[in-house]
C-alpha cells in the first residue's frame, strides 16, 4: 500500500490525522487483505478507499511449498513478476525480498541474471512482499534482500523500504541484512548512511579474471576496490561483514582459492565468510563443487571465521540464485 498518497488523499478530503494514522496502522498489522475488511473505519470511507487505491501493490499468482520454506510468485500491477520467498528456522521466520524485476549484474550462476534487467521495485512493492507473509498470519523477524536483483541498484527505494520496515515492522536493523555483488559506489552510501543494517559481499572468488566471467559487473567493481571499502567499512562501522561464497566445481573451489580466502578473512577481525552449496539452476551449466570438505578443511586449519550455510529452499528453486520470474 502507498502509505504516503494515502495518507496525502485522507487530509485532502477532510479526514483527521488520527484517521490517517489509523488506516496506516491498519496496513502495518496485515490483519486485514482489503480496504473492506477495515470495520474499524466508516463503510463510506472504506468505499473511498477501495475505488482509488490498490491495498497491496502485489498480488499472488502462485505459491510453492516445501518442509522449511515457502515461495510465492507475485503479479505486479504492469504484469510483470517477481518471487519472494519465507524461509523457516527452528526459532525465527525470515523473508527473502526482491528488490528489482530481473537483474542487470548478468551472473552466469544465477537464474535471475539470465532474465535481464526490467525494472526497480518500488518502496511500496518491496515492502508489500513482507505484508504479503504476514498476511497469511507468518511471524517474521528478519529480511534478507537476496532476492531478484541487485539492491545498491535500487538504493533509494531499498533504504526507505529498510526505513519503513524498521519505523512501522519494528523489526531491529540488525535482523536486516542487504546483499550486493559489490557495487562499490553503493557501498559508499550505505557507509554513510549509518545504520547498523547488516552488509553481505558476493565474493565467490578472490581472483578478478575468474569473477569476471562469472560475475560480469565487477568488470566495472574491481576486487582490490572491493577489497579497500571492506575494509573502510568495519573501520567505521566496527560491524561484521559477511562474505558470501558458492563453491563452484573447478572454478572457486581449489586449494589456492581456500588459501587466498583465508588470507582475506584473516587480514580482518570483523570479515567473516559464509560457505554455501551452489544451488544448481537450468539458465547455467556451473555445478556445485566436489570439494567442500577439502576446501573447508584449509579454512579450518589457517583457523578462519566462517559458517557452512544450511542451503534452504532449493527443492522449490527458491534458494540463493534460482528466483526467476
Amino acid at each position: 500500500m502507498n502509505v504516503a498518497k494515502i495518507s496525502q488523499y485522507l487530509l485532502k478530503i477532510g479526514q483527521p490525522k488520527f484517521r490517517v494514522n489509523q488506516v496506516s496502522e491498519n496496513y502495518y498489522l496485515a490483519k486485514f487483505n482489503s480496504f473492506e475488511e477495515m470495520t474499524n473505519i466508516s463503510k463510506d470511507l472504506r468505499l473511498k478507499l477501495s475505488e482509488n487505491f490498490s491495498f497491496l501493490s502485489i498480488k499472488e499468482d502462485d505459491m510453492v511449498e516445501s518442509k522449511n520454506s515457502l515461495k510465492a510468485r507475485l503479479k505486479l500491477a504492469d504484469n510483470l513478476y517477481i518471487e519472494t520467498v519465507l524461509l523457516k528456522y527452528k526459532d525465527w521466520n525470515t523473508v527473502c525480498v526482491s528488490t528489482q524485476v530481473g537483474c542487470a549484474m548478468g551472473c552466469t550462476f544465477c537464474a535471475t541474471g539470465s532474465m535481464g534487467f526490467k525494472r526497480n521495485l518500488t518502496t511500496e512493492e518491496i515492502v508489500d512482499q513482507i505484508i504479503y507473509w504476514k498476511q497469511k498470519g507468518i511471524d517474521v523477524s528478519r529480511i534478507v534482500f537476496m532476492g531478484m536483483g541487485e539492491p545498491f541498484m535500487n538504493w533509494q527505494n531499498v533504504r526507505q523500504a529498510l526505513i519503513d520496515i524498521h519505523s512501522n515492522l519494528k523489526i531491529g536493523w540488525r535482523k536486516m541484512t542487504v546483499s550486493t555483488v559489490g557495487v562499490i559506489e553503493g557501498i559508499e552510501e550505505f557507509i554513510s548512511w549509518g545504520q547498523q543494517v547488516n552488509l553481505a559481499i558476493s565474493l565467490h572468488s578472490l581472483n578478478q579474471e575468474t569473477r569476471e566471467k562469472i560475475m560480469p559487473s565487477t568488470k566495472v567493481y574491481k576486487l582490490n576496490e572491493l577489497i579497500k571499502i571492506c575494509h573502510r567499512y568495519t573501520n567505521q562501522t566496527k560491524r561484521l561483514l559477511f562474505f558470501e561464497y558458492a563453491l563452484m566445481d573447478g572454478i572457486n573451489d581449489t586449494d589456492t582459492d581456500a588459501y587466498k580466502l583465508s588470507d582475506l578473512v584473516n587480514s580482518n577481525k570483523l570479515f567473516f565468510a559464509n560457505i554455501i552449496k551452489l544451488n544448481m539452476v537450468k539458465t547455467s551449466k556451473i555445478r556445485p563443487s566436489r570439494r567442500t570438505d577439502q576446501f573447508c578443511r584449509i579454512l579450518d586449519v589457517n583457523r578462519v571465521k566462517y559458517s557452512r550455510r544450511m542451503s534452504m529452499g532449493s527443492e522449490i528453486n527458491g534458494a540463493c540464485g534460482q528466483l526467476i520470474s
